[in-house]
């Protein structure tokens, strides 16, 4: 009967869990922020500056060796606007070679990257970091931005320039071919380094109206500057003897891909600037993907605020981030020619998942014959890294480090995550292998832990044993006074129950909750494991699952998992889950509990098995680094439950387990020849004098004769 009786729980919870996992997101659907309309400020701008006069951004191009393409619209004197392009689309290359950096992990370069870019749109193509492998298998290194690629054979490019609004006419130049110069090696803010010019002309009556430069510079940082910056800018210039009216669009970056596919991990991150306050914000690629049809706006000026604007707006996954800071002309940050910063599907297709973008839009500005207006951007591309986004002045001060604590959650303390974060990696400076590190943190948090646990193990145990002493005096004073709440409470209370004491018996196990929680999230973040092993096992990538042996996908219906290898590690995580459990003390069976009561003992009891099931299916994708420190925690947890029930049960022969405990611990100790109680003895006293002080006001107040 009992089998039977398991059969069927199991059976109850895995049906449920399965409804949950299929139902749930078919049910929960946010709602989409609307798009706000692109309005036109028709104030002069201060910003414009005189063009320059030498001509050194590059030649502009002669018709002849280039073809003329008509933009929509005409202008208000009747007049055309049309841009002039090259004859065909070129690629160049900045940064580190192919065989220096790409294909192989460069023994030493000034160059932590390398982008191809494009002269169609003047955007990347791609990006590519050196410091970090694509997979296990082949000396690829990660891309982290590559080209969307459309039904109809053309591309979308990250950075492009996709429009210029000239006196309400809107010029696409996203899908134009631009003039270039090729690579050439140039001075940036931070040093000697490599620049690519691209620029276009607008004309208008067969005269130039207009001149468009894109300017990428890549400067040379050597890994341990721990930066990964480029410059990039757009320059307009009034070529015309007429004043202009313009706005300018350009687009983030393209291809950030999801890392974990069950848990997709890519999320679109920005921060305001809020009076020397930084302060970031956060949304799912998901969120953008449901409206794909519209932009979802991220940053439009507040009308009369003062002191506030956008600082920077990133596209980015667990580990790595493209982050783009408009800057000020003159190099500051929390550019103010900003009008609006949003989201978008950048084609506008709910079936492709990786075109999440940002779009840029300037203000509209009025440009002086001659004059030109400068947007500056700093452009971050490479890992999201602790040390570096705290060391780093520039990043500091942008808060890029908010990007990392937004997957610290917010069942713990961000100090206390970046500690594990910290013994973690000075773990593995000793033993040089993260796998040896966690088995040896898990062991050491355990150690420090052992005392609490034990005290609230050995209290829980001794208020069971006591409520199942009492058992029959409870229910007698039940029946009694069940009419007299009052007195009720007063008789319980000369049975020295107290309901809130009991609660605090779970404090040991709150307190350490916290801790396991900073552990978890430490292993989760923490871009240094990527691609890290355990010693000389199957376990080659800890933040991938173990993948003890691989075999052909396997579809598995209603949980929409495509299984493709053999976990062994989710299996010994359930395994050693379920023996900690039969392992934790337990009070001897009471025969005066109730056939109710029973029956739900029963049923806790029943719940550790099926609880073991669930956490396999839970954790059967899940990284193998969160794996290892879940099953080391259980082994080791294991072995405390074991030492811990002989503690109580030599207590339970020897007659002690009633006793006060002389206190051991340091802190106890010390308080304890101070005279005074331990911290838990006292919240059990001021729970006590609370609801003895709550009884005494429920009693009736005496007649005065």
């Amino acid at each position: 009967m009992e089998r039977n009786d398991t059969l069927r729980n199991l059976l109850i919870a895995a049906a449920v869990f399965v409804l949950i996992m299929a139902v749930a997101p078919r049910l929960i659907r946010l709602p989409a922020p609307p798009s706000a309309p692109i309005g036109a400020d028709e104030s002069a701008s201060p910003r414009a500056q005189p063009a320059d006069p030498t001509g050194e951004d590059g030649p502009i191009g002669t018709p002849e060796a280039a073809s003329v393409r008509q933009a929509p619209g005409a202008a208000p004197d009747g007049g055309a606007l049309v841009v002039v392009e090259a004859a065909s689309e070129q690629e160049f290359a900045l940064g580190a070679e192919p065989t220096n950096g790409v294909e192989v992990k460069p023994e030493s370069s000034p160059y932590r990257m390398r982008l191809v870019t494009s002269s169609r749109g003047a955007g990347i193509v791609s990006a590519t970091l050196t410091d970090h492998a694509e997979s296990l298998i082949g000396p690829q290194r990660y891309q982290l931005l590559m080209p969307e690629e459309r039904e109809d054979g053309s591309r979308l490019l990250s950075l492009a320039i996709e429009k210029i609004n000239v006196d309400d006419q809107d010029v696409v130049l996203s899908d134009k071919n631009w003039h270039s110069d090729g690579v050439q090696p140039c001075t940036t803010a931070a040093g000697e380094g490599e620049c690519v010019r691209f620029w276009i002309e607008i004309r208008e009556a067969d005269r130039p109206a207009l001149k468009v430069t894109r300017t990428i510079r890549l400067p040379r940082q050597p890994r341990e500057l721990r930066r990964h910056d480029l410059e990039a800018e757009v320059l307009v210039e009034n070529l015309s003897d007429l004043p202009r009216r313009l706005f300018v669009s350009y687009r983030g970056g393209l291809g950030i891909r999801p890392l974990n596919p069950r848990f997709p991990d890519q999320f679109v991150d920005w921060a305001v600037h809020h009076g020397g306050r930084v302060e970031g914000r956060r949304k799912a690629f998901a969120e953008v993907h449901k409206s794909a049809s519209q932009q979802v706006e991220l940053y439009a000026p507040t009308p009369g605020a003062s002191g506030a604007g956008l600082t920077w707006a990133a596209t980015a996954n667990t580990y790595f981030t493209c982050t783009i800071a408009p800057l000020n002309p003159d190099g500051s940050d929390h550019a103010g020619y900003l009008s609006q910063v949003a989201a978008l599907d950048a084609d506008g297709s709910t079936a492709t998942l990786n075109d999440v973008t940002l779009r840029f839009l300037t203000e509209s500005e009025s440009l002086a014959p001659g004059a030109a207006l400068r947007y500056p951007a700093d452009v971050y591309l490479g890992e999201k890294e602790v040390d570096a986004f705290r060391s780093v002045e520039a990043y500091r001060l942008r808060n890029y480090y908010f990007q990392v604590a937004q997957g610290f959650g917010w069942c713990t303390f961000n100090w206390l995550v970046e500690l594990m974060l910290w013994l973690l990696n000075g773990l593995h400076a000793i033993v040089r292998d993260y796998g040896v590190a966690i088995i040896i943190l898990v062991l050491v948090v355990r150690t420090l832990l052992h005392p609490i646990t034990k005290k609230g193990q050995v209290n829980m145990v001794r208020m069971q044993q006591r409520m199942q002493e009492l058992a029959p005096k409870i229910e007698e004073i039940k029946k009694k006074f069940a009419n007299d709440k009052a007195r009720m409470n007063e008789e319980m209370m000369k049975l020295n129950i107290n309901p809130a004491g009991q609660l605090i018996t779970c404090l040991p196990m709150l307190i350490q909750m916290p801790i396991w929680v900073a552990l978890y999230i430490s292993l989760s973040n923490n871009i240094l494991m990527r691609h890290e092993g355990f010693l000389f096992t199957w376990i080659h990538d800890l933040t991938a699952e173990d993948a003890l042996f691989s075999f052909s996908a396997v579809h598995v219906p209603l949980f929409g998992w495509e299984l493709t290898s053999f976990n062994l590690l989710p299996i010994l995580v359930a395994i050693f889950m379920y023996t900690q459990q039969k392992l934790q003390p337990k009070p001897k069976p009471n025969p005066n509990l109730t056939d109710q009561q029973r029956q739900q003992q029963e049923m806790m009891q029943k719940m550790g098995p099926m609880m073991s099931i669930m956490m396999l299916l839970i954790f059967y994708k899940m990284p193998s680094g969160l794996n290892l420190y879940i099953m080391s925690s259980s082994l080791f947890g294991t072995i405390e439950q074991h030492r811990i029930r002989k503690h109580i049960k030599d207590q339970e022969e020897a007659g002690t387990l009633h006793k006060t405990e002389k206190p051991r611990k340091l802190f106890d100790g010390l308080l304890h020849r101070m005279g005074k109680p331990s911290f838990i003895s006292r919240l059990q006293k001021m729970a006590a004098e609370a609801q003895r002080n709550k009884f005494e006001g429920t009693r009736k107040p005496k007649k005065r004769r």
